[in-house]
């Protein structure tokens, strides 16, 4: 055998020699049913509970929170009484311009994620309302007045 072809056998390039024959090659597969295999049993057709219905939600009357942010930090006070179903007012005019930004992007993907809906009350001045919370724009400017 010259080199070249050992070398094409080794890396398997080469033609390959069949010494044994297997037995199996040339009969069909046979693919059964899994019901007629050895390890299931019988098959019921409704063999599981229905799932419970949920709960009815709650009448719940949102209200209505006036936050002053000072820095970018304390965002979690518009974001934790939002989850919960509350409108917020938020005033952002002692706030650096960089950092209301971030705020705004915050409030804004609070809304997105919650189905909400955001309100410019005054110049660096925002709402953020629930979904299906019906609050009016003389409310949100009264809580933020009151603070």
């Amino acid at each position: 055998m010259s080199f070249i072809k050992s070398t094409k056998e080794f890396f398997g390039l080469g033609p390959t020699a069949v010494d044994v024959d297997d037995p199996y090659y040339d009969d069909d597969p046979h693919y059964g049913r899994a019901e007629e295999s050895l390890g299931y049993g019988a098959r019921r057709e409704h063999d599981y509970e229905p799932a419970p219905r949920a709960a009815e939600p709650r009448s719940y009357t949102p209200s209505v929170l006036a936050v002053e942010l000072h820095s970018y930090t304390e965002a979690s006070r518009i974001g934790e009484p939002f989850r919960d179903g509350d409108a917020i007012v938020f005033d952002l005019t002692r706030m650096e311009h960089s950092e209301a930004k971030r705020v705004i992007d915050f409030a804004a993907g609070l809304c997105f994620g919650l189905r909400g809906q955001m309100k410019k009350l005054d110049r660096l001045v925002f709402a953020i309302i629930p979904e299906g919370a019906t609050i009016s724009t003389y409310e949100l400017d009264r809580a933020l007045r009151l603070r």
